[in-house]
């Protein structure tokens, strides 16, 4: 099979991109740039060898991390996490900061005036070592600011030997976007640069500048039994190996309570692979994007069989990461193994399981981690099947929003109803109490849905799936007004207050709304629109907070007289719904119950049919 996992990625592209990320650097270049065959740009970053480029000298964590900026990087963020502070992807403060650096306006050679230059061409970010690192985040940085859905030219990141950059949200942020497909890494079967981000800082402090300069001798002969890089080498994998059987044991027995107190006292890496990896086993190529599977591969493709091998890793370990101009000049001759969960199930993935010299227990790490993907398919599987098929005791899931939306709603939105609204707030019939059942039903399902999103028991690309995204912003929509008439209906207000409060609002409504923001903001949506996008649902909360209160009254929010004129303001901009203004609505009672000076100078008063008093 040839490499072609990627259409458009030819072997004379990857020759193309090792080359430049390679090529000698002046005292003040940062990146090279050269364009090639198709009118494409390749960019390649500079790697360096100091340890202030690995870890930030004034970050104080035990990896080096920090979290992203959401304003910069809006995709890598968790939707289905709450916590704002924990919802944003973690990656490696060093590697960020010279992106950061190299895409400023003040830096003498800027990337983003070179991007902004050389698009529509279609470009491959490219680097060895911590070059693949900078590369990694230029892409993501240039999917954030460039790429919109109607781009056609994908850019491409390909990297040599990179260390591991985010965490599972930044993994899980490049999987939604169906960004992950874009992402090349290889890796030398025994290269430690990918495996050094799985271990402490402090484990490695003393050894790491003298095995980065190792690391970075292209000519020098490596001295054998180096005692430094042995101790070295020894450190990171112990590490490595806690990741990934710690890794392993979550897979295999995940519920475990004792596991997740154990865990709990670890001090375990929050790296983890992100993208597709090809691995360079000798004979062949194995080519796989499941993450799980990939870091077990990091700790046990580096397994010996005996004292002989064992004593040679060390020094293999650094060889091995300037040996990929030999991986590179045998793409073409040898073949390449797709492990993927296909293979995995059709084979068990003996081919490059074998290369790979993967000993029995190995092997079932690795099945573990493809059992797991298969669950988050057929997880996946079930949720479609709910959501559209309907069998002979239970309505689909589209089908109950369709018997809300046509024989439920829209009766109540024809004078002289009050509206769906306020006709469910006062539940007088047999349909307001279906629509009840209804309700509770749908929540449990989007309920379950999310429970597994939070879980990670679905595929990534699940929650970015712009069905599920039409479907859980149709279901927001009609259905969080029912939510909360009911939560007024009860006065769970007097007890508790606003529907808006903190922990109030049900989870389902916040994450259906986050989706829809962010599938906004990628269609170039403005803020207020997004803004909007929230207030065209969770207005009748506004209301029925408001009319609660006196006008003078001064609230966290602003004075009630401020938030009265924007809610105003809200339903002249958005066009709402004509129900909402029926007599006898809850708008309409709140609107006529404001001071008289209010209403002589407000801009409903067309709609609420007032009548100045003389």
């Amino acid at each position: 099979m040839a490499l072609d996992f990627i259409p458009g990625i030819s072997k004379a592209l990857i020759a193309t991109s090792w080359r430049l990320s390679t090529k000698p650097y002046t005292t003040n270049d940062q990146f090279h740039q050269e364009v090639v065959e198709d009118n494409t740009v390749v960019v390649a970053f500079r790697r360096s060898f100091l340890e202030k480029d690995w870890f930030a000298p004034a970050n104080e964590s035990s990896f080096g991390e920090t979290k992203m900026d959401p304003a910069e990087f809006p995709s890598m963020i968790s939707f289905s996490n709450d916590v704002d502070a924990d919802a944003r992807a973690t990656v490696n403060e060093a590697f960020l900061k010279s992106l950061q650096l190299l895409i400023s306006p003040s830096c003498t050679q800027s990337v983003k005036t070179l991007v902004e230059n050389m698009r529509p061409r279609r470009i491959v970010f490219t680097g060895h070592s911590s070059g693949g690192a900078t590369a990694i985040l230029a892409a993501v940085w240039y999917l954030e600011t460039f790429f919109t859905k109607k781009c056609s030219d994908f850019p491409v990141c390909l990297t040599f030997g990179a260390p591991l950059v985010g965490d599972y949200v930044f993994k899980h942020g490049l999987g939604r976007e169906n960004w992950s497909r874009l992402f090349v890494n290889f890796v030398t079967r025994f290269d430690i640069v990918p495996r050094i981000m799985l271990a402490p800082k402090a484990s490695t402090k003393q050894a790491l500048p003298y095995a980065l300069s190792q690391l970075g001798r292209t000519r020098a002969p490596i001295q054998e039994n180096d005692q430094t890089i042995a101790g070295f080498y020894a450190t990171v994998m112990k590490d490595v190996e806690t990741a990934a059987r710690q890794a392993a044991c979550e897979l295999i027995d995940g519920e475990n309570a004792f596991l997740e107190t154990f865990s709990s006292f670890l001090e375990l890496s929050p790296y983890r692979p992100a993208g597709t990896f090809v691995f360079s086993t000798g004979t062949r190529f194995v080519e796989m994007s499941n993450s799980d599977a990939i870091l077990q591969i990091l700790f046990y493709a580096y397994q010996s069989t005996n004292e002989q091998e064992l004593s040679e890793r060390p020094n293999q370990s650094i060889r091995d990461h300037h040996g990929y101009e030999e991986m590179v000049d045998s793409m073409g001759t040898k073949d390449v193994y797709q492990l993927d969960l296909n293979h995995f199930l059709s084979d068990g993935g003996e081919y490059a399981l074998f290369d790979l010299r993967l000993s029995t227990s190995a092997r079932e790490c690795v099945r573990a981690a493809f059992e797991a993907e298969k669950k988050r398919n057929d997880n996946q599987s079930k949720i479609e099947t709910t959501i559209t098929k309907q069998s002979t005791t239970k309505k689909s899931i589209e089908e109950k929003l369709k018997w809300i939306e046509e024989e439920y709603k829209q009766p109540r939105c024809q004078a002289p109803a009050k509206g769906y609204y306020d006709s469910f707030k006062e539940s007088n019939d047999d349909n307001d109490f279906k629509a009840n059942v209804t309700r509770a039903e749908l929540a449990g399902f989007f309920d379950d849905v999310l429970g597994l999103m939070k879980k990670g028991q679905l595929p990534d690309g699940f929650e970015g799936d712009s069905d599920w995204i039409k479907l859980a912003t149709g279901y927001r929509r009609l259905m969080e007004p029912l939510d909360i008439a009911n939560y007024y209906r009860h006065l769970k207000n007097e007890d508790t207050g606003s529907y808006m409060g903190k922990g109030r609002r049900p989870k389902r409504y916040k994450h259906a709304q986050k989706l829809d923001e962010h599938d906004l903001l990628k269609s170039g949506g403005t803020a207020e629109k997004i803004m909007a996008s929230c207030l065209s649902i969770c207005f009748w909360a506004e209301v029925e907070d408001l009319r609660g209160k006196k006008y003078d009254e001064v609230t966290n929010e602003g004075t009630v007289e401020e938030r009265v004129t924007k809610l105003e303001n809200f339903l002249i901009d958005e066009k709402v719904d004509d129900h909402i203004f029926l007599e006898g609505s809850t708008v309409t009672k709140w609107w006529h119950s404001l001071p008289e000076h209010h209403k002589r100078s407000s801009l409903l008063q067309q709609r609420m049919g007032y009548t100045r008093a003389t």
